[in-house]
């Protein structure tokens, strides 16, 4: 992306930097050469400016064309509409200033004497100074944005993917840790995963790329927040094999209740796509803790595997399980 200005008033000072330049060697001496000075200003300036906001607006991404798994997470860090509204705006800006510079070009050809000249390149960068002044909002807008978007993890949507998911501080980022090489933050407290963080690993000579999630809540789709929508996001568009999940322990502060209510609105939101049930902590479940978990999935526990992400316990046997859902899925 081309670097937005942080305001219209870098932009317009930047302006005038070059059209200073553009005239910094011209003779005073003669009615051409002070018109070709003034021109070699204006162009500078009128150069500078189009060229800028138009490869500002021209490098973000377009919404529409983007993969829906990318557009959902780019839709939680800006506003739709004023989006497209000031991308076009710079756009058609970039246009403008082309307009008014010949319009400008055109007096100072026409110009009778030197003041004449200068008074043309004045009103240019007069008009200049206030076209931009309205543009500042949506300047500094698009710069917000283009940091939130460089945040946006490399993930390929058409890769073969397991996403980890599950309610906050389940155990989603130490099993990342535990099955490829990427090394997100792990914390003893909730939501810590505020974005979508992708690592991988080789399956059966395959590549295949693993994502954690931020933890999701019990609450409908339209109360979700920015961050439980990045891991919707996940969950819908991208194509593999889900692992969700659960602490037996409940010492993630959700009780057994509460988790399983995401997991039926994963489902839910899945469809029939394939979903591994996975308990973690095994090392600090206690027996009664395993029991409860199996009663409550009813037949789904028989797809139950309990690990540890902590001390690797039966992650072996989890990836094995995951390479079977992953094959299925190609064949299929």
């Amino acid at each position: 992306m081309e670097p937005a200005p942080r305001s219209w008033v870098d932009l317009f000072e930047a302006a005038l930097r070059r059209a200073a330049r553009a005239g910094a060697k011209g003779s005073r001496s003669k009615l051409g050469t002070v018109k070709r000075v003034e021109a070699a200003r204006v162009r500078a300036a009128a150069d500078y400016v189009s060229e800028k906001l138009r490869k500002v607006a021209l490098s973000m991404p377009f919404l529409d064309s983007l993969h829906p798994f990318y557009r959902e997470l780019v839709s939680t860090m800006v506003d739709e509409d004023k989006y497209r509204l000031c991308l076009s705006r710079l756009y058609s800006v970039s246009r403008i200033v082309r307009r008014i510079a010949r319009e400008s070009l055109t007096a100072i050809a026409a110009s009778a004497d030197a003041k004449g000249a200068a008074k043309a390149r004045r009103a240019f960068m007069g008009r200049l100074r206030s076209i931009l002044e309205d543009l500042d909002e949506c300047l500094k807008l698009v710069g917000a944005w283009q940091v939130e978007i460089a945040k946006l993890p490399s993930i390929d949507p058409y890769a073969p993917t397991i996403v980890i998911a599950g309610a906050p501080n389940v155990g989603k980022s130490s099993l990342l840790r535990a099955i490829s090489r990427a090394k997100p933050e792990v914390r003893p407290y909730p939501f810590t995963t505020t974005n979508v963080i992708v690592g991988h690993l080789e399956l059966a000579g395959q590549r295949v790329q693993a994502v954690d999630t931020p933890g999701l809540l019990d609450r409908p789709l339209s109360e979700k927040g920015l961050v439980e929508r990045r891991a919707v996001a996940a969950l819908k568009h991208l194509k593999g094999v889900t692992v969700f999940i659960f602490d037996p322990t409940t010492t993630c502060g959700f009780p057994l209740d509460y988790q399983l209510a995401v997991y039926s609105s994963v489902k839910e939101l899945l469809g029939g796509n394939p979903l591994i049930p996975v308990a973690n902590k095994v090392d600090a479940t206690k027996s009664d803790q395993a029991s409860e978990l199996v009663k409550a999935l009813g037949a789904e526990a028989r797809d139950l595997i309990f690990i540890s992400a902590l001390y690797g316990v039966n992650i072996d046997y989890l990836l094995k399980r995951v390479e079977e859902v992953l094959s299925a899925s190609v064949s299929g």
